[in-house]
């Protein structure tokens, strides 16, 4: 029981660091040119473990209207941007440099709202 949340949280740190050099792999030494279709069948990989665990019955997920998911379409097309400028960029920085980079955009949003929308953060939430 006292090694199940070091465990998880070590487990998810680890694949979050494997996932990352497998893409620098890719994109680097084997030269991969389609870097948003390599991102993208991680996104339909996760897409079905979601659906899998949503049918499992582990997640909750609510049904949707077609006006609701239509307004999520600029969002998309700002997602697929995000996705090819993060892998261009991960192709060319060094993995400790883009993780850095990468992770400083999370402190830039949390300043951001503390100092100029002045919203009180819980400790949950930055945790």
């Amino acid at each position: 029981m006292y090694l199940k949340r070091p465990a998880a949280g070590l487990s998810f740190c680890l694949f979050y660091l494997a996932s990352y050099f497998t893409n620098k792999y890719v994109l680097s030494v084997l030269k991969f040119t389609y870097p948003t279709l390599f991102q993208g069948w991680q996104t339909l990989i996760g897409g079905l473990l979601l659906h899998i665990s949503w049918k499992l019955g582990w997640v909750e997920i609510s049904i949707c209207s077609r006006s609701d998911i239509l307004s999520w379409l600029p969002a998309s097309a700002f997602f697929v941007g995000i996705i090819y400028a993060g892998s261009r960029a991960l192709s060319r920085l060094p993995i400790p440099v883009f993780l850095t980079v990468h992770n400083a955009a999370e402190v830039v949003t949390c300043g951001f709202q503390k100092f100029v929308q002045k919203e009180q953060a819980s400790f949950l939430k930055i945790c």
